[in-house]
């Protein structure tokens, strides 16, 4: 069943058919966004029985009150959050996971740069703190469901959630989502999943929701600005000046500090290089060195990924899994074989890759680029 939604200038179906997975109380994650407002609007439409929860995650530097504005932790989070519960005619409550976010993301966060690598932070939240530690404050209070404002798709049936991507694949968050253990994701409730962001923003208009208009987050939330000078901050040593080397162990200049520099990377390198092109291969930090190398020292024709997650274990029962290695938020999928050895994931590529991130999250689709089969953490 649909309700008919007549506005200035549309005439919207805003859906009230129950959703798939939701029972019992529900929690809805309200970040103060238009995505998780709506999401909570329709969940609640469609039956759920809901309290709202906001996370705060982070106190906001001393950027500029522009850049504040739009983080999830900003000055107008809370009260946009509530005002959309109000709408939605739940209650609504305000929970402090700043030590916890501190712990498992911002740590992570400096940690990996730190260590040459480059971080997911996003990724990390997702798996340890909203569906980690939220979710478990959930089910302590009775919570089944947690309802959140992502784009992607969880079906639940006898074999397991499947993650799908969104029906916008513009805004398709299932890669964020990939880590994320089958317990978890049985546990999620996301309505979006079947609209696309302009959907989105006219039914939050015909809901009479504040934030229909309300600009995108940003992707590091707890940055006010350039994430370089954050990490200085908290590790000075990560600004000292060191050598920069190629493959060959010759020193050809001077870095400005390891934590300006990532796998791939061409700017910042000294400017008496000559006959480039020259990248990053890798950083030391013991030597705290730059080691640089020429585009085909960066090519991959295979990956070794941690922290395997594997999602759909039937399609590894050859051995084998055939699919698309996404390598990266929104790049391309290269068809790949994957296999498991214990907690590692194996990719090998049917055609190189120029440049693989450590640090980073592989996700392997099948081979319609639709479902998640497995993701794992790119090593060196």
């Amino acid at each position: 069943m649909q309700q008919l939604v007549i506005t200035d200038n549309e005439t919207l179906h805003i859906p009230v058919a129950r959703l798939p997975g939701a029972a019992g109380l529900c929690f809805a994650a309200m970040s103060g966004g238009v995505d998780s407002a709506v999401a909570t609007a329709l969940a609640v439409r469609a039956g759920v029985e809901a309290v709202g929860v906001t996370m705060r995650l982070w106190s906001p530097g001393s950027g500029r009150l522009s850049e504040k504005v739009r983080q999830c932790c900003g000055p107008t989070a809370y009260e946009d959050a509530k005002n959309a519960a109000a709408v939605a005619g739940i209650p609504h409550y305000i929970v402090n996971f700043e030590a916890a976010f501190s712990r498992a993301v911002v740590d992570y966060f400096c940690r990996e740069y730190l260590a040459g690598r480059t971080p997911n932070p996003c990724v990390a939240c997702n798996n340890l703190v909203k569906f980690g530690v939220l979710l478990d404050f959930a089910r302590a209070l009775g919570a089944v469901t947690l309802v959140t404002g992502h784009y992607a798709r969880v079906e639940c049936n006898g074999s397991g959630p499947h993650l799908r991507r969104a029906v916008d694949r513009t805004k398709d968050q299932s890669y964020m989502l990939a880590g994320l253990r089958p317990a978890q994701l049985g546990a999620l409730v996301m309505p979006l999943g079947e609209h696309t962001k302009d959907e989105t923003r006219a039914m939050a208009r015909a809901l009479g929701l504040d934030v229909a208009e309300k600009p995108d987050s940003v992707d590091l939330c707890f940055v006010d600005g350039d994430y370089r000078s954050f990490i200085v901050e908290r590790h000075p040593e990560s600004g000292r000046p060191g050598p920069v080397i190629t493959l060959d162990g010759d020193i050809i200049g001077e870095h400005d500090g390891l934590v300006g520099y990532t796998v791939g990377q061409r700017r910042g390198l000294p400017d008496t290089l000559a006959d480039g092109p020259w990248y990053v291969v890798r950083t030391d930090r013991m030597s705290n060195a730059v080691i640089i190398g020429r585009r085909e020292d960066l090519r991959r024709h295979s990956a070794v990924c941690s922290q395997a997650n594997v999602l759909r274990p039937e399609h590894f029962r050859t051995g084998t899994a055939r699919g698309l290695a996404v390598c990266r938020y929104r790049s391309r999928g290269i068809s790949a074989t994957a296999r498991l050895d214990g907690d590692a994931l194996i990719v090998d590529f049917d055609e190189p890759v120029p440049t693989l991130a450590p640090g980073q999250l592989l996700v392997l689709y099948d081979e319609t680029d639709d479902e998640v089969l497995a993701s794992g953490v790119i090593e060196p």
